[in-house]
């Protein structure tokens, strides 16, 4: 690059591309000024843009050079955007973010309030080369492609807001997350709660019984082992919990699924696997939470006892 002065210009005159002096008000180069302006205010948009804005910004910035070229006459024959490409990329972005009926204030991004700028400095250039199509005759392929960059600028700017939105609620949520980590297995306090509820049935039942309330990946979350209860009704809890997270099911409902014949024969075989009743699982939602295990009773009254706690679960909304 040469010196950025040559003193040619201090009396008030410049040239245009073709080596025509002109002063430097005259409608080309006002017309060109503006647009050089929106070129500024697109790299201050593209600087402040998240990703997938900076190459359709830097593409929009390309399309005014473009312009100013042809309308400076230093390629008067050179090629500009047409109205169908501009309105394909603006039909691009609308698929990505509704366009509202109703005027939009700017200043909801960074990126998205230089756009609006932008857009608003081509369509001053616009308003010039409208006046420099009277006075000089009609360039109609600038006049539609100017008109057209003004919508992009438009959809651009929505775009940027759209993304910085999001961007805004997700960090609100990762936020939120770091603060408050949700846990859709059973804590601590919701496992003691089940088991206070199971111990007073089992007091009911009239057995002595040992209780188990497992979280979502089978992991002992609260137990209970009753005065009197046979040492192997402590594992048997305990299995028939985890044996609900693995399966999704009540350890009564795949009994008869792992008799010989049956969908699952042999499921019975499997490591901590317990195959009738006591075990049902806790969902929150449609997400499994956990589940409660009981025994030491028949099998009809671990199904009470551990029914109980499921009761108790659902009716605290979980």
């Amino acid at each position: 690059m040469g010196r950025l002065y040559t003193r040619g210009g201090d009396g008030g005159l410049t040239r245009l591309g073709d080596g025509t002096a002109v002063p430097k008000d005259h409608r080309r180069v006002e017309t060109s000024g503006l647009l050089d302006q929106a070129g500024a205010a697109l790299g201050l948009a593209r600087s402040l843009a998240p990703e997938a804005l900076e190459e359709p910004i830097r593409r929009a910035q390309e399309d005014l050079m473009a312009l100013m070229a042809r309308i400076s006459r230093a390629r008067p024959d050179g090629p500009i955007p047409s109205p169908e490409e501009l309105e394909a990329r603006i039909e691009a972005i609308r698929s990505l973010c509704p366009f509202p009926d109703l005027f939009v204030l700017p200043g909801d991004s960074p990126s998205g309030g230089a756009l609006h700028l932008a857009r608003t400095l081509v369509r001053g250039a616009e308003r010039q080369a409208v006046a420099l199509a009277r006075e000089e005759g009609a360039d109609e392929g600038v006049l539609a492609a100017l008109n057209r960059t003004s919508d992009l600028l438009f959809a651009l700017a929505l775009w940027a807001d759209r993304e910085e939105r999001v961007g805004r609620i997700a960090r609100r949520v990762m936020q939120e997350l770091r603060e408050d980590p949700p846990r859709c297995g059973v804590g601590l306090e919701e496992a003691k709660d089940l088991i206070e509820v199971m111990e007073g049935k089992a007091r009911e039942v009239g057995v002595p019984m040992a209780l188990a309330v497992t979280d979502e990946t089978g992991a002992l979350a609260a137990f209970l082992r009753q005065d009197g209860v046979l040492p192997v009704s402590v594992d048997l809890a305990r299995q028939k919990a985890f044996t609900c997270t693995r399966i999704r099911m009540s350890t009564g409902e795949l009994a008869p699924l792992v008799q010989p014949g049956a969908a699952l024969y042999g499921m019975q075989n499997q490591r901590d696997f317990v195959v009738f009743g006591g075990g049902i699982p806790l969902w929150r939602g449609e997400v499994l939470a956990g589940a409660v295990g009981v025994s030491g009773g028949t099998v009809e009254q671990d199904v009470t006892v551990a029914g109980a706690g499921a009761e108790a679960w659902k009716r605290r909304g979980r």
